[in-house]
């Protein structure tokens, strides 16, 4: 592995001649098969890519090639529903019934309450983490899946909450295609890649054959460089949506994310969002459970808001994962700055570190570093309520205590190459550091809601809820 070298520093000094260089050093130093970059600061564009698509063909990683962008479809198909709102057809604060009449959930008050806005900043409180196998079916996939959701159950209240929902974003491009007339992928080609100009993105699987495309990879043993790659199957079709089959180049990625800037001239301004839908979408409308005291998190209409707490300094971001694939697309509203990061390897420690680098680069400073978490000591009495076993769609979270210490183990339920046992470290006020074997941090989860018997009743991690079971 190569030695880790100060990129970030380098390309804030505006030496974005040397992107191809930081791409070439970050899959050395990251052990990563491929990555695409795209940044936006100064009013022009860099860009830059490396590495291999396939690891069992050998193709080469350029910047015309394409990979899976996941979950940051959330903001496309959030984009497509205010293209609606404005043209009349939809009302945020309107019941989800009042577009879909045979739209039905596990609980069939809950499901009468649901509203599209709930469905857009992931307080409908619907299970999200439901991938049906339906790669192999013909037929309108969206609408099959919503059928099927008319058996999920919630994890919370609506609106009483925010747990991450792919689901609800299924359930809004239902809405869309209601709404609109035409299908979901109809929209997203005819309303944002046209008139953006976005040449090479796709939503539909089928046209993968037309583009250099970036197959998505998975851990192949113990070391941090050992992957294999998928079988390229995608997770779930009547999920696309929520971001199982969109598909596009960094720079077309980036290209969206400067639309929302406000940045990207369109010659028919009509065929686009207004500046005050722009606004409301980075604006917070749920406040996100807090897991560090470094930033504060909400979440907009699809959009992620964070707001660094030292600096100040704000970003809308939202990050995707698919079948071995991940991104990230971060804009900076008040500096005129964005990046895109595509990566055909399941590695998030990597991709935030790039999108670490690159977000000093595209600012052209360094946000303060966040103090180093000490470990509080935790009581007996709390660490009897955290222990027991927590669950969900996504997975399950099992957290045993052993000689004084807190552990857990969760499984994931959708991809189980992914599943981890961790240490818990506790930072206080409910806050727990996951710390791998090696050392390396898993992330934090939050444990809350007390019981009368001072059991701890919700698990909050990945952005997702989970609730006791024993």
């Amino acid at each position: 592995m190569m030695e880790k070298t100060d990129w970030a520093g380098r390309l804030a000094e505006r030496d974005f001649a040397d992107l191809q260089s930081y791409a070439d050093s970050a899959v050395a130093e990251h052990g990563i098969p491929a990555v695409s970059l795209a940044v936006w600061r100064g009013g022009e564009e860099f860009t830059a890519a490396s590495g291999c698509l396939n690891l069992d063909t050998g193709v080469k990683a350029t910047k015309d090639a394409i990979f899976q962008i996941g979950s940051i479809t959330k903001v496309f198909t959030a984009t497509l529903i205010m293209r609606l709102v404005e043209m009349g057809r939809i009302e945020l604060d309107a019941p989800v019934k009042q577009y879909l009449r045979g739209f039905e959930l596990a609980d069939r008050a809950a499901a009468g309450q649901v509203t599209v806005r709930h469905l857009l900043n992931h307080t409908s409180g619907i299970a999200g983490d439901y991938f049906v196998d339906d790669a192999k079916l013909d037929g309108p996939h969206i609408a099959r899946f919503v059928d099927r959701c008319s058996q999920l159950p919630q994890v919370h209240p609506v609106g009483d909450g925010y747990s991450y929902s792919n689901a609800a974003f299924a359930i809004a491009g239902r809405v869309i295609e209601v709404a609109s007339g035409m299908s979901w992928y109809d929209a997203m080609e005819g309303w944002i890649f046209k008139p953006l100009g976005m040449t090479q993105a796709i939503c539909r699987p089928e046209e993968v054959i037309r583009f250099r495309t970036a197959l998505g990879h998975l851990p192949a043993g113990s070391g941090s460089q050992d992957w294999k790659a998928c079988d390229g199957n995608y997770l779930c079709l009547g999920q696309a949506p929520a971001g199982t089959t969109p598909t596009m180049t960094a720079s077309d990625l980036l290209r969206f994310g400067r639309v929302h800037l406000g940045q990207l001239p369109i010659e028919d301004r009509a065929a686009w969002l207004s500046n005050d839908s722009i606004r409301l979408m980075q604006r917070p409308g749920a406040e996100n459970p807090m897991t560090s005291d470094l930033v504060q998190l909400s979440t907009g209409l699809a959009w992620g808001i964070s707001k660094h707490v030292e600096s100040g300094v704000t970003s809308v971001s939202h990050t995707g994962g698919t079948n071995g694939q991940c991104a990230l697309l971060k804009l900076f509203p008040d500096h005129n700055a964005a990046f895109a990061i595509l990566m055909n390897a399941s590695k998030l420690d990597s991709l935030m570190a790039i999108g670490e680098a690159l977000g000093e680069a595209a600012l052209g400073f360094a946000l303060p570093a966040p103090p180093k978490k000490e470990t509080v000591q935790i009581s007996a009495t709390e660490r009897a309520g955290a222990v027991g076993r927590y669950v969900s769609h996504a997975g399950a979270y099992e957290i045993v205590e052993q000689e004084g210490d807190l552990s857990a183990e969760f499984t994931n339920a959708v991809l189980k190459e992914d599943s981890f046992a961790a240490s818990l470290k506790y930072r206080g006020d409910g806050i727990f550091e996951q710390m791998s074997k090696c050392g390396a941090s898993r992330g934090p989860i939050r444990l809350m809601r007390p019981d009368a018997n001072e059991r701890l009743t919700r698990l909050f991690a990945m952005g997702r809820l989970f609730t006791r079971a024993a």
